[in-house]
This record gives structure tokens, sequence and C-alpha cells, in this order.
């Protein structure tokens, strides 16, 4: 019984040691979680809406104050929808420097990435 506790706990500690050692990049070569190969880019839900609000501004010829502020007409509210515009504002964002959507967090987050 004592043997199999001893071995139990060697083993622990031998895995302990091999995770610590892949995770500070010593082990296991070009997988190890370094990030250095990409950059990031995160943008809230105000900056998406405010990129996709530009675009569609521009798309439609509207005037955009100094204050950022765009007067859109009623019959563009389909348009300007979340939904539709959502797609859109990703597209813009991809295309400003060949960023690509990684990933949207539960408070919404939106992660853009890039080769450096």
């Amino acid at each position: 019984m004592k043997n199999t506790v001893i071995a139990l706990v060697v083993a622990i500690l031998l895995v302990s040691v091999v995770n610590l050692l892949a995770s500070l990049g010593l082990l296991g070569g070009a997988g190890g979680n370094t990030g250095g190969s990409h950059e990031y880019q995160v943008l809230n839900a105000q900056q998406m809406d405010a990129i996709g609000f530009r675009a569609i501004a521009e798309e439609e010829g509207l005037d955009v104050s100094e204050e950022g502020e765009i007067n859109f007409p009623k019959e563009m509210v389909d348009k300007i929808a979340k939904v539709n515009m959502l797609p859109r504002t990703i597209l813009e964002v991809e295309k400003d420097g060949g960023w690509s959507l990684s990933g949207i967090t539960a408070d919404n987050h939106y992660i853009f990435r890039r080769a450096k």
C-alpha cells in the first residue's frame, strides 16, 4: 500500500514538471503557446458599430459630422439592423490590414488576429 502511494506521488510530480517545462516553451518545440507569431486586436461592440455605421454611410454617400453623428433615413432601418450590419463590419475590419476574426467573447468583444 505504501509503495503505491509513493509511486502515485512520484508520477504526479513527474507530470507536473513536464507540464511546467512545456508551458515555458522548453519542451514541445513549436507547439508551445508563445503567442509570438500573431498579433491581436480586440474591439468592443461600440467600436464595431462605429466601423459598420461609417462603412454604410460612405457606401450610401451620407455625411458624417465631426462628432461622428450620422443621420440615416428611415428607409435604411433594415440595412443598419445589427443582424445585417455585423457581417459587413467584420469584413471591413478584415480588409483593413489582413485581420481575421478569431473569436467573440460572451461580453461582446471581437478578437481579430493576423500574422506578424
